[in-house]
């Protein structure tokens, strides 16, 4: 049996328009991507760029559930820490810290801005303060300059060498849509 029996053709149209406003295919993303800037230390000159899409833990989502809902959020939600590692494990949603932070190898962000639902982090490693093989990269929220510190917002795989002539700038976007 029809259930709109008793409605007539244009009151049926006027229900279903009145119900579609009910419906929402929005959903939000969140969506990490890095990019590894090596020069030469002396001439400043550019060597090489690599490239790297990254997830964003789970911490870090949750993080920002807590900052949206919680009159006293359990943190401060500003990435103010990036650091590499040597690990090769594949990145995870369930990390929590690198698999191994290289020791000294975690500065604070130099730069931070947004704009158009874009977060921009750039961090900056010296020569030849900075050397070495390295697997992952970790964007960190209230992290400190002791490794494994902070809540982990992101996390990637990289496959990178670091000389002691080289310097290196990440640049670190993190779109919301």
């Amino acid at each position: 049996m029809n259930k709109y029996k008793y409605m007539n053709k244009k009151t049926i149209e006027e229900v279903g328009r009145r119900t579609s406003y009910y419906k929402s295919d929005e959903t939000l993303k969140i969506k990490g991507h890095l990019k590894l800037t090596f020069r030469d230390s002396k001439t400043g000159k550019i060597k090489r760029v690599s490239e790297y899409d990254n997830l964003i833990c789970t911490v870090g989502k949750t993080m920002i559930a807590d900052n949206l809902t919680n009159a006293s959020p359990d943190n401060v939600m500003r990435i103010n820490y990036v650091a590499l590692g040597t690990d090769a494990t594949a990145p995870s949603a369930g990390d929590t810290t690198l698999g191994a932070e290289a020791s000294g190898d975690r500065n604070t962000v130099a730069s931070e801005t947004n704009s158009n639902n874009v977060a921009y982090f750039t961090g900056f490693f010296n020569a030849p303060d900075y050397s070495g093989s390295f697997k992952e990269a970790g964007l960190f929220a209230e992290g400190t300059a002791t490794e494994d510190t902070g809540i982990l917002f992101s996390h990637v795989a990289i496959d990178e060498t670091k000389a002691v002539t080289e310097t290196l700038t990440i640049d670190w976007t993190v779109t919301v849509s």
